[in-house]
Order: structure tokens, then C-alpha cells, then sequence
């Protein structure tokens, strides 16, 4: 499953028109938990960036998973989580300015951990499949040209053209959008043969993965006596990554469309099992709420 030509070119421009648009959301206002909430920011972001990722290798090696569900699978770790756990903390009733601060951060981290993670997990898992081995230094610079300094011309043109980066951001991530959307679909249909087979047997191991992320992140916010808001902030967070960003990434980065396969697989089950939180959280919330509705009635 390799990525052909027309993917090896568009995908990165994609990505990085994308990132630009990223880019230009944000603003210091969407760091603010990182002061008035550090402990459950911090605690956030070890769940996502380390226990995570830690989850994944430990699965990967657990199940045996080929070369390139191994790597595919730790490469959806490493990855931001999804602008729409924002929209999922709200209808949660969780603490929606711990969650955008921790999309925010998590925007501009995997330009670390990508390169880092997916570089340790090529040398763990490739074995011999040496179109699977990865070098952490090419992966970086492979990251810093499409996805850091994308993300960087976007944030200083917001900081200096404010007005002007707010008109136009719109229009460039619903191109970006658009575009990448169009580019998954050609890349599913061109593999539509082998695909089924590949995300069943991905099925249980990106299950597995979200489900002990949840339990995770749910087991240290409880251990570290978090507020219910941000308890329920922090297992979103980790159950919604960005799906679309290791897909680009895996066949326009890194030119192997088949460690894609996790992240598509994840993008499907992480919605439901989000969706199973936030209406368990909502009906556990409304039984108090009608107790007393009864007692002062």
C-alpha cells in the first residue's frame, strides 16, 4: 500500500495549508488554563503526550500487530487531539477553556513527538520492512517544513494582521478541509480491495487503545482529585484524536498510506465510545438534578 505520486505532492501542501489556517486560531486566550488550571493542564497533557503513546507501544507489542499497525498505531497517539472534543467537553458539561487550552498545546506539539515516537516505534516494530524504517531526523525535518513553520507563519500573521489573518482563516481551513477530504477519499477508493481487511484487523487494537486511554485518563485525574468538569475533560480529550492528521501524515509525510489504517479505524470507534461518555455523564448529572427538583417541589 504504498502512497503514489499525486498523494506525495498534495498531501503535504494540504497539511501545511492547514496548519497555516491552525495556525492562525491561535491566540494566548487559548492557553489560559495553563495558569489557572496547571494541574489538571499538566496532568492533560502527560496523558496525551506520554501515557498515550506509552498505551500504543504496549499494544502494539502486546498483540504482535504487523510492522505497520504497530507504527500506524503509535503514530495516532502521538498525534493532536480533535478540535471537536471541544464540542464534546460542552455537551458534557465539562470545562471547556481546560479543553480548548490543551487542543491548542497539543497543536504544536507532535512536531516533537511525531518524530519522536514514530522514529522509536520504526526501530522497535519495522523489522525488515525497510520502506517502514523511519529516521528521527528525517521525520523531524519532514515535520518542521510542512507542519512548525506552516503553524508559525500563521501565528505571526495573526499577531501582526490580526483583522486581516481572522478574514481570511475561514476560507483557508475550509480549502484545506475540502481538499484533504477529497485526497482521503481518492487514496480509500484506490485501496478499496484491501482496505476492509487491514481495518479489521486493526479493529481491536485501536478499540483497546481508546478504551484504556479513557480509563487512564479517568484513573489520574481521579488520583490527582481533579474537579468532575475536568475529569471529564481530560477522558475526552484523549478519546478524540485527530484522525484526519495521522492519515495525512502517514501518506503524505511519510509516504506510507498503509500506517494510516489505525487512525481511520480510531476515527470511526472514538465517536462512539464519545458519544457513550458524554450521554452517561449528562443522565449521571440529571439524577441529582430531579432529586432535588422533587425535594423542593
Amino acid at each position: 500500500m504504498e502512497a503514489g505520486l499525486p498523494i506525495k505532492v498534495l498531501l503535504p501542501f494540504v497539511i501545511a495549508i492547514l496548519m497555516f489556517g491552525i495556525g492562525m486560531s491561535l491566540t494566548l486566550g487559548n492557553f489560559v488554563s495553563l495558569k489557572s488550571a496547571p494541574k489538571a493542564a499538566v496532568l492533560g497533557l502527560l496523558n496525551m503526550f506520554v501515557l498515550f503513546p506509552l498505551l500504543a507501544f504496549v499494544l502494539a507489542w502486546a498483540l504482535d500487530l504487523p510492522p505497520h499497525l504497530g507504527i500506524g498505531l503509535v503514530l495516532l497517539a502521538a498525534c493532536p487531539s480533535g478540535s471537536t472534543s471541544n464540542l464534546f467537553t460542552y455537551l458534557a458539561r465539562g470545562d471547556v477553556a481546560l479543553s480548548i487550552t490543551l487542543t491548542a498545546v497539543s497543536k504544536t506539539l507532535p512536531v516533537l513527538t511525531i518524530p519522536l515516537y514514530v522514529g522509536l516505534a520504526s526501530l522497535i516494530f519495522a523489522g525488515e520492512e525497510r520502506s517502514l524504517s523511519l529516521r528521527f531526523a528525517d521525520i523531524s525535518e519532514r515535520i518542521a517544513v510542512v507542519v512548525l513553520l506552516p503553524t508559525a507563519a500563521g501565528m505571526a500573521l495573526r499577531h501582526f494582521q490580526s483583522g486581516w489573518a481572522q478574514r481570511i482563516r475561514p476560507y483557508v481551513t475550509r480549502i484545506g478541509v475540502v481538499l484533504l477530504i477529497a485526497l482521503i477519499a481518492a487514496l480509500v477508493w484506490r485501496e478499496r480491495n484491501t482496505l476492509p481487511g487491514m481495518m479489521l484487523a486493526a479493529g481491536p487494537a485501536t478499540l483497546a487503545l481508546c478504551l484504556l486511554g479513557v480509563a487512564c485518563a479517568y484513573l489520574t485525574a481521579t488520583l490527582f482529585r481533579l474537579a468532575d468538569e475536568q475529569r471529564i475533560t481530560l477522558i475526552l480529550e484523549i478519546c478524540i484524536q485527530s484522525g484526519g492528521t495521522a492519515i495525512a501524515i502517514a501518506a503524505g509525510i511519510l509516504g506510507s498510506p498503509a500506517l494510516a489504517i489505525p487512525a481511520a479505524v480510531y476515527s470511526l470507534i472514538m465517536y462512539l465510545v464519545a458519544t457513550m461518555i458524554v450521554v452517561g455523564k449528562r443522565l449521571r448529572s440529571a439524577a441529582p438534578e430531579a432529586a432535588r427538583d422533587s425535594l423542593s417541589g
